[in-house]
């Protein structure tokens, strides 16, 4: 795995917040010449995880996701401390829901102790670092893999899912942003708007619909670069899960 300077890592911070960073002030901000920023952007850019603008770089213009590699490394260390929290609240005997993305695979990665799961995962990442652990029971579903998401996604995977239940139903998520609430809600002169977590396809949406409405506890993974993003396929109100775990927050709804 490529790993991030403490420089490019706080560059990409940056990015999520801001959008775009000038080259000037970059180098301001880390007392560095212009042209180590540009090298610094230049190997981000080639990554994948940023891109080039006039007089300066932001993240990457598109509505699809990232590649798998330039996901995993970015914001590595509050994906590892959201894993850690969930983990901790996850019992041994019980089944598992596990969605897409590279945070529920960190998940994943830290339930070696856990005695007596059987987990339900799409996620073929979390699938291979599970199968890895003889106290676990992992069911994965037929299919091609996507090589960009290291997961399994079409028409079928629905009913996949449907064939269980789950105690625990963990998805991750491209977006969270404030829509309106349904007219009969609000008012023109007064909107409501509420939280809401997308995805970027419909068919993602749909399998993480998949998971919680077959699970009795919903729990969803997203880390704090979700409120800065966009997406455009639905998945449910924030409000609907029971538990939402974000960077050293972790809210209880």
């Amino acid at each position: 795995m490529h790993k991030l300077s403490v420089r490019q890592q706080t560059i990409l911070d940056m990015l999520q917040q801001q959008e775009y960073c000038s080259i000037e002030a970059l180098a301001l901000h880390f007392d560095v010449t212009t042209q180590t920023i540009r090298r610094n952007i230049n190997e981000l850019c080639a990554m994948g995880l940023a891109s080039r603008h006039h007089g300066g770089a932001g993240l990457p213009i598109t509505l699809a996701n990232r590649s798998y590699l330039s996901r995993e490394i970015t914001n590595k260390d509050e994906k590892q401390h959201i894993a850690e929290q969930v983990v901790n609240q996850i019992p041994s005997g019980c089944t598992l829901f596990l969605g897409i993305g590279t945070t529920i695979a960190a998940i994943a990665e830290k339930l070696i102790n856990h005695q007596e799961l059987r987990i339900v995962t799409n996620n073929f990442e979390a699938a291979y670092i599970l199968s890895q652990y003889d106290n676990i029971e992992t069911w994965i579903p037929g299919g091609k893999i996507r090589p960009n998401d290291r997961d399994v996604v079409n028409d079928n995977i629905g009913q996949f899912y449907g064939q269980f239940t789950a105690d625990i139903g963990i998805i991750g998520c491209a977006s969270i942003n404030s829509i309106n609430k349904p007219e009969q809600l609000s008012t023109p002169l007064a909107p409501q708007l509420e939280e809401y977590v997308f995805e970027h396809e419909l068919r993602e949406a749909a399998v993480s619909q998949a998971i919680i409405n077959g699970s009795q506890q919903k729990w969803l993974v997203a880390n704090s670069s979700k409120w800065q993003r966009k997406a455009n396929a639905k998945v449910a109100p924030l409000s609907h899960f029971d538990q939402v775990f974000s960077g050293k927050n972790l809210v209880n709804e």
